[in-house]
């Protein structure tokens, strides 16, 4: 009898496993497929239809037929290099120029050169700009630092934001203009919208287990006495949870305890007082591989304060969280490790994350 036992034991233990183990593998396949479907939607060629009622540019003109032809008086520097794009989302057109001017020109067109009825009159007002202070700011720090790479004083940028937009390919041209009726050259450059998801490795629920970065911030308080107090912060007892999910969509949570700082009475006793508050955060969004440059994107679309249901944020057009311009996420020894790279007054940082998978 015992040896039934055994014997049914060990059966049952070996159909599990097999079980198990094929239940893996198909889940493995599967997103795979999915995987390689999503990268291949990028294939696709926009139609002009879906152009002309899909892309919108704050405070720009719709004019009708093409822009002025150019006079060849104009400095224009723009890289011509394939752009990447968000459904959602949209993207950036960079440029630089050293002249004064009084905006661009812009007519997109898909990418077998049909060109869309109206092109878009951009002023200089709808641009943003390192001459002025009215470059977007990133969204509130979370555990990646979120800096960008800042405008210098010829830095341009147009803010090009999608309605309806699905992955594909597109071009435009872009030409600039000044107060007086010089026009640039034209530039012409092509864009692909990348789909949600496409790189079925790094999908799953990821737990942060450590950085290059120290995780220690210091900040000086002036106190009324004109003396001066400092705090340090750290995170040691934060919970950061990463979910890459197969279909493109994520989620993360910050699930820990701050110091609270109380500055009015920090300020007159110009002693640090503080307390200690719970804290549960969740950011919702999606994410994207770039399987040709093996880069990484992730873009929120909502904030949820788990302990308050009241405090909800909504960000419509997408907020840019990992940067698929510097940010590359790989598996290295079953760990997802993620590396940002930005520019700050001409230096170069790098911060790295690593997770293990839950």
């Amino acid at each position: 009898m015992k040896f039934l036992k055994h014997v049914f034991l060990i059966t049952l233990l070996s159909f599990l496993t097999f079980s198990c183990g094929r239940n893996d593998v198909d889940s493995s396949t599967t997103n795979e497929d999915l995987a390689q479907k999503q990268n291949e939607t990028e294939n696709r060629i926009t139609p002009v239809s879906e152009l002309n009622s899909g892309i919108r540019i704050d405070g720009a003109l719709s004019k009708t037929g093409t822009p002025p032809s150019p006079t060849g008086n104009l400095n224009f520097q723009i890289s011509t290099e394939k752009q990447e794009a968000f459904q959602e989302y949209g993207f950036n057109i960079k440029f630089s120029t050293t002249d004064e001017i009084a905006g661009a020109y812009i007519l997109f067109q898909d990418t077998d050169g049909n060109l869309l009825d109206n092109y878009l009159d951009v002023p200089l007002s709808a641009l943003e700009s390192g001459k002025s202070s009215n470059t977007k700011t990133p969204m509130v720090s979370k555990k990646s630092s979120k800096k960008q790479n800042l405008l210098t004083g010829d830095d341009y940028i147009v803010d090009v934001d999608f309605d309806s937009i699905l992955p594909g390919n597109f071009c435009y041209d872009i030409c600039l203009y000044d107060a007086n009726g010089n026009i640039s050259v034209i530039q012409n450059v092509c864009v692909e919208v990348e789909a949600w998801g496409g790189n079925f490795e790094i999908i799953g629920e990821w737990i942060y287990d450590s950085s290059n970065d120290d995780n220690t911030y210091t900040e000086d308080i002036s106190c009324a006495n004109g003396d001066t107090v400092t705090a340090n912060f750290n995170d040691d007892e934060e919970t950061w949870t990463l979910v890459l999910n197969a279909n493109g969509s994520y989620y993360e949570t910050y699930i820990g305890i701050e110091n609270v700082i109380d500055y009015e009475a920090t300020l007159n006793s110009c002693t640090l007082i503080s307390s200690k508050e719970n804290y549960e955060d969740k950011y919702l969004g999606n994410w994207a591989y770039n399987e040709d440059k093996e880069t990484f994107t992730i873009i929120d679309f909502r904030y949820e304060n788990i302990l308050d249901a009241s405090e909800i944020e909504n960000y419509p057009d997408g907020s840019v969280y990992f940067n698929g311009i510097d940010t590359t996420a790989k598996i290295i020894s079953d760990n997802l490790v993620i590396i940002e790279t930005y520019s700050e007054f001409n230096e170069t940082y790098t911060n790295t994350y690593t997770f293990k998978r839950k």
